[in-house]
């Protein structure tokens, strides 16, 4: 979801360049548009319709199919927003909207997408919880009413889309409306304050997303008790400063958590209130650890470097190639075509270093998620009084993952970019029993991460071509 997301926000933020880019009229790039959410409404009213027949006859084979394609519907969405993108619709919407108005409305096509996908999904949803509710009474674990259709949809647009659109899009409105006012006062500055736009746009929710997530999602206090001490207790004995604990209202709806701030007086951890509902004791402090491992790797800021390390190395890879394979190419090229040829190249690179970025980063991300479910497991081991592993300390997060890809309906094998597969994650942490806290090959590895993405950065400042 969260790859698919950054590539459809980069696709309608370069709407206004990639137009023209393809031998499209703007009547076709409208029609593409629009069959963006037509093609998730009807795709998801089949397979619900499928899954729905199959749960008549005990069958659960129509339910797995509908969440599979369910999180693999943004791909199609996403061609079908580039063919929009390089037709001439851009330009017919430009003169009108401008380009901020062209991005908000090949945005608006991904968001009712996305909201599509939940309301074809919601009725199976609801026959799901209703199937669940003698074993959730055997259980003793508290009962959610199902939403209403809208109230489910808003739901998952609140905890799924608002959490990762924020922090795409501030920084680029930002760094628009700095390059925007540094044109009307000094044009000469625009590309450099578009620059400073964007950073300070980063840092900013960067520091102050502790302040800014809370009333977005709407969070709770986690009130007083011995679920509280338990998880204040492990925070301490991890030596992490955590200003609050808060509890994600979901509607028993999403399993997750989260550890938000760089500074100590307002970091704070955030879990789901499923989590905390259907999670024993023992894996939920399994799920703190995880998310105190970020901090104590110091994951949060190491991440920015990363980030910015994984397009510059792309950049650096692929532009010299790019350039090679355009000269060869322009060879042949008329004159009268050798700059719309460039123009072309030129967006085909950039489409080259997304991705290849992208890739990059997904694999140092997962590095980073494995780093911190060792540390969990080393937490809850030396709080025992360990230096090794422990059977118990494994088990604890090796459970706390499968009951997450149980709450969330989300099969153990089946990969994420950012995170890996709970099956791949599972058997690490089980090869981890009984080995010492010392050295171990994943610190070796991030710290490699790091210190190769330090110097990748370095080489880019050096030779002018980090992409900001």
């Amino acid at each position: 979801m969260q790859l698919i997301l950054i590539v459809q926000v980069s696709i309608a933020l370069l709407a206004g360049e990639l137009a023209g880019s393809l031998p499209l009229g703007a009547w076709v790039g409208a029609a593409a548009l629009a069959a963006a959410p037509a093609l998730v409404l009807v795709a998801g009213a089949v397979l619900a319709a499928a899954a729905h027949r199959g749960m008549d006859r005990g069958e659960r084979r129509g339910i797995e199919r509908l969440y599979a394609v369910q999180g693999l519907m943004g791909w199609p969405v996403t061609l079908a927003l580039a063919t929009a993108a390089c037709s001439a619709l851009p330009r017919g919407l430009a003169p009108a909207l401008g380009n901020g108005g062209v991005a908000v409305v090949f945005m608006a096509s991904a968001v009712v997408a996305a909201l599509l996908v939940h309301a074809t999904t919601w009725s199976v949803e609801r026959r799901v919880r209703e199937s669940s509710l003698m074993r959730g009474l055997d259980g003793l674990t508290p009962l959610h009413p199902m939403p209403s259709l809208a109230s489910y949809v808003l739901a998952q647009a609140r905890a799924g889309l608002l959490p990762m659109l924020v922090p795409l899009v501030v920084p680029v409105v930002l760094s628009e409306a700095a390059r925007t006012a540094a044109g009307h006062l000094a044009p000469e500055f625009a590309d450099a304050a578009r620059i400073a736009g964007g950073v300070a746009g980063a840092l900013l929710l960067f520091v102050l997303v502790p302040l800014i997530v809370p009333p977005l999602l709407g969070l709770r206090r986690l009130g007083p008790g011995p679920m509280r001490d338990d998880l204040e207790s492990l925070a301490k004995h991890a030596g992490i400063g955590v200003r609050e604990i808060w509890v994600w209202p979901t509607d028993g709806l999403v399993a997750n958590a989260a550890v938000m701030g760089v500074l100590p007086g307002l970091r704070c951890v955030m879990l789901s209130d499923c989590l905390l509902e259907c999670m024993p004791r023992e894996q939920l402090r399994a799920v703190m650890a995880h998310e105190l491992g970020h901090v104590v790797r110091r994951h949060l800021p190491w991440m920015l470097a990363v980030i910015l390390a994984c397009w510059t190395l792309a950049g650096m890879i692929i532009t010299p190639l790019a350039q090679e394979l355009f000269e060869r190419v322009a060879s042949g090229v008329p004159e009268s075509g050798l700059e719309a040829a460039a123009h072309t190249a030129g967006l085909l690179r950039d489409g080259a270093v997304l991705v290849a970025g992208l890739f990059i980063f997904g694999f140092a991300s997962r590095r980073f998620e494995r780093q911190a479910d060792t540390y969990a497991v080393q937490l809850l081991s030396t709080r025992e009084g360990r230096d090794d592993a422990t059977p118990e300390a494994v088990d604890a997060m090796v459970a706390a993952l499968g009951t997450v890809a149980l709450l969330n309906r989300v099969p153990p094998a089946r990969g994420s970019w950012r995170h890996g597969s709970i099956a791949w994650r599972q058997d690490y942490l089980r090869a981890l029993a009984g080995r010492a806290h010392g050295a171990l090959a994943i610190d070796g590895m991030v710290a490699a991460l790091r210190w190769g993405a330090l110097a990748v950065v370095g080489a880019g400042i050096a030779l002018g071509v980090l992409p900001i």
